[in-house]
């Protein structure tokens, strides 16, 4: 069979495995075998032997403890009393708990590192709040939805630990380049929360007395600490970004069992099996897609895509524009992992070749399949919000565009000015 047919072999059937339902890592392996089989004849120790190498990483190490420190901060008290110190400090402005709301979402996403924690855990707690205190249930999840970006966004970042393990950035570099985006993406969404509360004329509580926000900030002081040390400690070289996980795994235990005594045995144990399993599963995506992109790289995909893409693009900006198009497609259908891990091997070339940094295509990739946890078909924002908002994935996904837009604002904003990305890190002294 020639080159061409094998690759067009391959994408298809594991679309149509896609299309079968069966679980993407085997579909990705599957698919990898039959062309590996026919092309070159099957040799099973080169499975075992990528899915092996896929998952061997000391990097990988951190997705399971900050999967866990997540849902440690979500179990007790944590995440209310984070949520009392936010409402002290800017509910005061025009719609005063959509800004808590995305505050929150920015303290939170420095100890869990993803979306979907965000969402299921503070989104409970944030829904439940703006509810009752007058606003729109569309708008409460929109907030809520569109906040719970910043998770991956903003250190430490489980995509982004993905990330760095397939394209061989520095993960302390990613995670610094994340903050200043994550910040402009908060101001962004307060800018269209104050829109909005203009508007449609949304309360907010009165302006904190001293004593009033003293107390808050002492509930609140210790939760803060966490992503304080994980930040002082990567910079300072104290410990890797790896070790900081298990840090913050450490420091959130110590809150709930020591300081609040909030974590039974039987807590714990359950939390233990959920991040075991959620641990598996990206696990087993990553060693699926370790081994797709070894078949990928025998039979020329990456080459093939750098030729014609050189001869039909003819500057960074399109290639740039062209890439976020094709991410933002494939994040409505993809899981962040599986796109990561199945895309950045076949465009690493191109990117290369092209003179695109790593550690900003990093934050710009992050952001966009961000983008497709809020769309339909496949959205896991889109459902869990609306499942915990009491609200019809329909109405939800109609009422997400203009959150989208302002997504959209920033992504543009962090594509085509680098230095949004790349100047914390290079003060730091970071290599990008």
């Amino acid at each position: 069979m020639t080159t061409n047919a094998m690759i067009i072999l391959l994408l298809v059937s594991m679309l149509v495995l896609f299309l079968l339902k069966v679980n993407i890592y085997v579909s990705m392996a599957l698919a990898g075998c039959a062309v590996l089989a026919i092309r070159f004849g099957m040799k099973w120790s080169l499975l075992t032997q990528y899915l092996y190498t896929g998952v061997n990483s000391f990097t990988l190490l951190s997705i399971p403890l900050f999967l866990l420190a997540a849902k440690i901060m979500n179990t007790g008290s944590i995440t209310k009393k984070l949520f009392a110190l936010c409402m002290k400090v800017v509910g005061w402005l025009p719609g005063g708990l959509g800004h808590v709301n995305v505050l929150c979402s920015v303290i939170f996403a420095g100890m869990s590192g993803t979306a979907v924690s965000d969402a299921g855990g503070l989104g409970s707690i944030e829904i439940k709040a703006m509810n009752e205190n007058g606003f729109d249930n569309d708008f409460s999840c929109c907030v809520t939805a569109a906040s719970s970006t910043l998770g991956p966004i903003i250190p430490p970042s489980i995509p982004l630990v993905v990330y760095a393990t397939v394209s061989g950035a520095s993960v302390g570099a990613l995670f610094m380049a994340g903050i200043i985006p994550g910040l402009v993406m908060a101001l962004l969404m307060m800018l269209l929360v104050s829109a909005y509360a203009i508007k449609r004329h949304y309360p907010r509580t009165p302006f904190p007395t001293l004593s009033g926000l003293m107390s808050a900030l002492k509930d609140g002081i210790l939760p803060l600490i966490a992503p304080v040390i994980l930040l002082v400690g990567i910079y300072g070289g104290v410990f890797t970004p790896t070790e900081s996980a298990a840090i913050v795994v450490v420091y959130s235990l110590f809150l709930e069992v020591i300081v609040y005594r909030e974590m039974s045995m039987k807590k714990f144990i359950s939390i233990l099996k959920e991040t075991v399993r959620d641990s598996v599963t990206i696990a087993l995506i990553i060693a699926g897609a370790t081994f797709f992109g070894y078949v990928a790289t025998r039979v020329r995909i990456p080459q093939l895509i750098l030729r014609e893409m050189t001869s039909l693009v003819s500057s960074k900006f399109m290639l740039l524009i062209i890439i976020n198009v094709f991410l933002l497609i494939i994040g409505c259908f993809l899981e962040t992992a599986s796109a990561i891990t199945i895309v950045v091997p076949l465009i690493l070339p191109l990117l290369k070749a092209f003179h695109i940094n790593l550690t900003q295509f990093g934050i710009v990739m992050v952001l966009n399949l961000m983008i497709g946890l809020l769309t339909p078909p496949f959205g896991l924002v889109l459902f869990v919000v609306s499942k915990v908002g009491h609200i019809s994935v329909g109405r939800f996904a109609k009422a997400l565009l203009p959150w989208l837009a302002c997504l959209l604002v920033a992504l543009l904003l962090i594509t085509f000015f680098p230095q949004i990305s790349l100047w914390f890190p290079t003060a730091l002294g970071m290599s990008v």
